[in-house]
């Protein structure tokens, strides 16, 4: 009787609520509207703490390039290892409640690195840890995080609930390390990582208040052993024609951008000799490239079509070789390369995220994840080794080079798939055998 009722409002004000929801888009569905506000707060707090944490070793510590760098991969290594049986749990559980446990577990470790400041026992081996563990506990998270969009969203409604959660993740750029900069130099690095400790309570309560919209769990049904369960994402992922050179190509990418990422910092404040403030805000105004690609991607791929929109979008990343060239003073315009690399990588990722939500099928979708983020985040892990062997041995200007480089030619893998002969991406793939 209740539904009936609810049907006969809607007929006798559908243009009004028509014109309401049409209006508001993805943010006019309560569930997904509460999810977004929590994710955006928690990438908020991220962004603070990617700038306070290496500012932390750079400031307080005194640790070598090396080591901050590594502080930056320590956060990626836990992929090496437990990316792959990750997704398969994931898919053995419900996603809502596994990544309130992740953000609850987060806040615990960021909020010890804060305690520890205070009183004035902070280690970079402590650094090092927390990153590491938090590393793993955003594994579950990640697996889960993509598993639960399209159980919120419609097939049709994930590009532009995509597009706001991505435009949240290049908001809480530009916002966060300006305030984590701000936040360090004026009120100490512990004020700045309990803002991401609190961060992860926001997002706790705000899937808390979401009902759980998840099938159900079938129990009774016997459980595959888990290799065979990491087999069958993996296989899916492989023998698909055009999410394997999307795969392939994130990696790449995923190596130049963490190995270019954990040698920023200490470029701008010691190669070039700017303040901590001042560099927080120039990462800050960086990530205002990628509010833009957020903004532009729902209207390229309505133009070019989905295929050509992600290439059209990955020709920015040629703009990296302009990094590099960057100076104090004036100098400092070259900067605009990364700006640039900005706007490709969340226009494109928008779009190719979208993508592999609408094509994986639902039962095997955690895995499927699990399995692209294991090779880009395994990439990017190594990037940050990579990245301070090169600027250890060979200086941070010629490092960043070379790993700007590889962000300009990561796209070449895309331009030789079989992307390149479509308009559009095509229909949700069948799933044999999984």
């Amino acid at each position: 009787m209740a539904r009936q009722q609810s049907t006969v409002t809607i007929e006798v004000s559908r243009p009004q609520g028509e014109s309401l929801r049409r209006q508001a888009g993805t943010l006019g569905n309560r569930n997904f509207r509460l999810f977004w506000i929590g994710e955006s707060t928690s990438q908020i707090g991220s962004g603070v703490s990617s700038v306070v944490l290496p500012l932390v070793g750079v400031s307080v510590l005194h640790a070598g390039t090396f080591a901050i760098a590594l502080l930056t991969a320590a956060g990626w290594l836990p992929w090496l290892v437990f990316g792959l049986p990750a997704g398969a749990w994931v898919d053995r559980f419900r996603k809502r409640t596994l990544m309130i446990i992740c953000d609850l577990v987060s806040l615990i470790l960021f909020a010890s690195i804060a305690i520890s400041a205070w009183l004035g026992v902070l280690t970079i081996s402590q650094l090092l840890a927390v990153a590491m563990l938090a590393g793993l506990v955003s594994i579950f998270f990640k697996a889960a995080f993509q598993a639960y969009i399209p159980l919120l969203l419609q097939k049709d409604e994930l590009i532009d609930g995509n597009s706001k959660l991505q435009a949240s993740t290049a908001f809480a750029s530009v916002g966060g390390p300006g305030i984590g900069g701000a936040v360090a130099q004026f009120l100490g690095v512990a004020t700045g990582v309990i803002l991401d400790a609190a961060s992860f309570a926001v997002s706790a309560i705000c899937l808390l208040a979401t009902p759980a919209n998840e099938p159900e769990l079938k129990s009774s049904r016997p459980r595959r052993k888990l290799a065979q369960e990491i087999r069958d994402g993996l296989r899916f992922l492989l023998h698909d024609p055009y999410l394997l050179p999307l795969a392939a190509f994130t990696a790449i990418l995923g190596l130049g951008i963490s190995s270019t990422d954990s040698l920023m910092i200490v470029f701008y404040i010691r190669t070039i000799g700017i303040t901590s403030g001042l560099t927080g805000v120039i990462l800050g105004l960086l990530g205002i490239g990628g509010l833009f690609g957020a903004v532009i991607s729902a209207r390229v791929v309505r133009r070019y079509g989905s295929a050509r929109a992600m290439l059209i979008c990955r020709i920015l990343l040629a703009s990296a070789l302009l990094f590099p060239l960057t100076t104090r003073g004036v100098g400092l315009i070259f900067s605009v390369g990364w700006f640039m690399v900005t706007v490709g990588i969340v226009s494109g990722n928008i779009i190719s995220l979208s993508f592999r939500q609408a094509r994986c099928p639902a039962q095997i979708i955690g895995r499927v994840s699990a399995t692209y983020y294991t090779m880009t985040y395994s990439a990017m892990a190594l990037g940050g080794a990579f990245a301070g062997a090169l600027g250890t041995y060979l200086g941070v200007r010629p490092a960043l080079w070379i790993t700007c480089g590889i962000v300009a030619s990561s796209s070449l893998i895309l331009f030789f798939s079989p992307i390149r002969h479509l308009r559009e991406l095509p229909e949700p793939a069948p799933l044999v055998g999984g």
